[in-house]
């Protein structure tokens, strides 16, 4: 119903009422409808205003909509081919467990029987065609890690690497055609199925490593967001002491989580040219299990201090329902008009407007000229005030705002942002784009 009131004023206004209704004054598309209705105020708001701010709304709905369906889908295919690979696999070592079956019914007559020797070289081959699909599998799984192109690539070659050789080995195998070459070519496939598994191990290591460290990430997301909440708190005069150790704690436990899946992701990688490739695995996997308890443990400081910031913001909201909420993770230039509070960590340069805004300043070099704070280097800025400008120019950005504002991103990166805290929580990639948050104008 909505979109036919559109339809008859647009009409109305291109002039397409019929020309016999216009002649009698009484067009019944245009009976109520008279220039005060379109362009007087109703309210605070024109009645063109209005509508324009519903199709705003139905293209960020379509908009999420179609975001939600793309997502879906690449989830879906994900899936399918996890579990095709998967099914591959299995079908190939219900071959191979019936191919040693048969070998072993008949390995009593000896390999010099043909019977006997064709189905040595059926058990030997099924077992490699079990070890590949087995290798494909893998490589579905380093397709979809969440990790940097150049260490996908770099597993992607060494997994191809493997089914070359031992493509090499099952030819050796089938062409051989006396119990002697038999033998020989077995022998060279054990070496080589040592030096595979060595490799699927070191593959299998950095794969777990690289899925603790998106855990690790997100984690940090949320202290960025938590240390936002808190700077929102102390702007309301609570006492944020023992949730800022809280949080300094839980931080240092990701830090150090970060530390021992570095050194395990080492380990991993060292194996295939070790002397003893079985003690790296070990030692990089105790260090992935003393990683996991530090997660553990700081995603538990994480719940704490959230239910305990839930219950100190009762009756200190900062910005009220106006509050809205962006996230920003990437490297290149952000800008940042606002009002509220903003967590910034990077490497790079921080410009601050005015720069009394700046609450703290932690490992950053530089100083004040003119009222605004000009920094550079390693280091994180809390930043609190009403009309403040942040822009960032920098790698490894962290950003998080609380408040109202517009933020221009370009580069590379992903961005969070919850306009109100009614609205649902949006997710993109930035290349170009700016973003509005909380109640702006």
């Amino acid at each position: 119903m909505v979109w036919l009131g559109v339809l008859v004023i647009v009409m109305a206004i291109a002039g397409t009422a019929s020309a016999k209704h216009m002649e009698h004054g009484s067009a019944p598309i245009l009976q109520g409808v008279t220039p005060h209705a379109i362009d007087g105020h109703h309210g605070n708001k024109t009645l063109l205003e209005k509508i324009r701010e519903h199709e705003h709304q139905m293209k960020k709905e379509i908009k999420e909509r179609i975001r939600e369906v793309k997502v879906k889908q690449r989830i879906a295919k994900i899936q399918m081919d996890v579990q095709k690979a998967r099914q591959m696999c299995e079908n190939a070592k219900v071959r191979y467990e019936k191919a040693k079956r048969e070998y072993m019914r008949l390995r009593v007559h000896g390999l010099d029987n043909p019977e006997t020797f064709r189905y040595a070289k059926l058990y030997i081959c099924s077992g490699m065609d079990y070890i590949e699909r087995w290798l494909e599998r893998l490589m579905v799984h380093v397709q979809n890690a969440n990790m940097g192109e150049d260490q996908k690539e770099r597993l992607m070659i060494r997994i191809q690497n493997c089914l070359a050789a031992l493509n090499e080995s099952k030819e050796r195998v089938n062409s051989s055609e006396t119990p002697e070459e038999l033998e020989n070519a077995t022998k060279e496939l054990r070496k080589t199925w040592n030096k595979i598994r060595i490799e699927i191990k070191s593959i299998i290591g950095q794969i777990a490593v690289a899925k603790l460290e998106v855990i690790v990430s997100k984690t940090e997301d949320l202290a960025l967001k938590l240390e936002g909440e808190i700077e929102e708190l102390n702007a309301t005069g609570v006492d944020v002491t023992k949730l800022e150790e809280q949080l300094n704690d839980c931080l240092e436990k990701l830090d150090l989580a970060r530390q021992k899946l570095e050194e395990a992701n080492e380990k991993f990688e060292d194996m295939p040219n070790a002397t003893d490739p079985n003690e790296l695995y070990i030692e990089g996997r105790l260090l992935l299990k003393e990683a996991i308890n530090l997660i553990r443990m700081a995603f538990a400081d994480i719940k704490e201090i959230y239910y305990e910031i839930k219950h100190l913001r009762v009756g200190h909201l900062f910005f009220g329902n106006e509050t809205g909420e962006l996230l920003v993770v990437g490297s290149g230039t952000v800008e940042i008009n606002f009002t509220g509070v903003a967590v910034i960590l990077a490497d790079g340069n921080v410009t601050i407007s005015p720069a009394t805004s700046a609450v703290t300043i932690v490992g950053f070099e530089g100083g004040v000229e003119d009222g605004v704070a000009m920094v550079s280097g390693h280091g994180k800025a809390v930043v609190r005030g009403k009309d403040v400008t942040v822009r960032v120019e920098g790698e490894f950005m962290r950003i998080f705002v609380k408040g109202k504002g517009t933020a221009t991103l370009s580069g590379e990166g992903i961005y969070k942002l919850k306009r109100t805290p009614k609205e649902r929580m949006e997710e993109g990639t930035f290349g170009n784009v700016t973003l509005e948050f909380g109640v702006v104008g």
